[in-house]
């Protein structure tokens, strides 16, 4: 509401709805998203140089199905989908927590995580709620020994974000230690991820007649590797903006907290959860997502709730919450990319 009614909205911001609140909710990559699902995916650009096919199929099918008797209600019904996505995954964080770092670890981890400053895009029409719910599902389901039930959940995660292939390292670890670190036959259900990764792989390339067609589409937003940012000429001072300034800075504190996960005692697996993760977004070229992505690492959450400073214990849910009410108001109204 103070996105819309208090500060004047970028101009060039679009909207998947253009409902009060929904357009706020809708907007970015929720645009591309809220398409796909209406009109599935084209092989042609749907504006400038950005490809749908770019982002993953799991998401807009849903909201597809969900609003099959209401499509004028698509934009709600994804919103919808994500807010109530974001509650399972802290109720399975909890879950998770519990049994890795302990009850009161798992509590406060799930309330930082809510307030996280950048967590308004779980309230979104993003895949990051669905995504997180499914991953901390496909977790859950390996530390209980659910083997065809991990291995399912984390294809749905697949199908939701590429980047969630690498997490095949860190459930494929839970698994081992369960079998006393000699491989078992049914490891092999965590196989399922990357098949259906090479499945939406194989349709974009079946699509756009290339076989690198995912790949190409990525470059519209300038993910083409490491050190390819100023391949235009521009020095690094011309780079240097304060949106730069504040990715930096979040990458910074991202890679500052991994020196917490060996005091923490935090297992192997789930240590590897933020470093494949932020080392997967700086393979990208680009740090646009930092915030996100980061968060989508779950284990951070267990770190700073292992914090016992009594200042930080103060200080941390005021700042977070602070910090994601001046992100949220400044992605509704288009001036900061989520």
């Amino acid at each position: 509401m103070a996105a819309e009614t208090l500060i004047i909205r970028n101009p060039s911001l679009t909207s998947g709805d253009g409902a009060p609140i929904l357009r706020s909710l809708t907007s970015w990559d929720g645009w591309f998203y809220l398409g796909i699902a209406r009109d599935g995916y084209h092989a042609a650009a749907v504006t400038a140089s950005y490809h749908d096919y770019a982002f993953l199929p799991l998401y807009p099918f849903v909201i597809r199905v969900l609003s099959a008797p209401w499509p004028a209600f698509a934009g709600l019904v994804g919103v919808v989908v994500s807010n109530v996505a974001f509650l399972i995954a802290l109720g399975l964080f909890v879950r998770l927590g519990e049994s890795v770092v302990g009850r009161r670890r798992a509590r406060l981890g799930a309330a930082y995580l809510a307030i996280f400053p950048f967590a308004a895009v779980f309230s979104m029409s993003y895949t990051e709620s669905l995504f997180l719910a499914l991953v901390l599902g496909a977790f859950l389901a390996a530390e209980r020994d659910r083997r065809p039930l991990a291995g399912f959940l984390f294809a749905l995660a697949c199908l939701c974000r590429l980047q969630g292939i690498v997490l095949i390292v860190p459930l494929a670890l839970v698994l081992l230690r369960r079998d006393g670190w000699r491989p078992r036959p049914s490891l092999a259900w965590l196989a399922l991820g990357p098949a259906a990764s090479g499945a939406f792989l194989l349709f974009v390339a079946r699509l756009t007649g290339s076989s690198s067609g995912y790949l190409d589409a990525q470059v519209g937003w300038g993910r083409s590797g490491v050190g390819t940012a100023a391949a235009n000429g521009e020095s690094i001072a011309q780079l240097f903006t304060p949106y730069q300034a504040t990715l930096i800075a979040v990458l910074a504190v991202a890679i500052f907290l991994l020196v917490y996960l060996r005091g923490d005692r935090i297992p192997l697996a789930y240590a590897l959860v933020p470093i494949l993760t932020v080392g997967l977004a700086l393979s990208s070229g680009l740090l646009e997502a930092i915030g996100r992505i980061a968060m989508l690492a779950f284990p951070y959450a267990w770190i700073l709730a292992g914090r016992r400073s009594g200042w930080f214990r103060r200080a941390w849910p005021l700042a977070s919450a602070g910090l994601m009410t001046l992100f949220a108001v400044l992605m509704f109204g288009g001036y900061y990319v989520p």
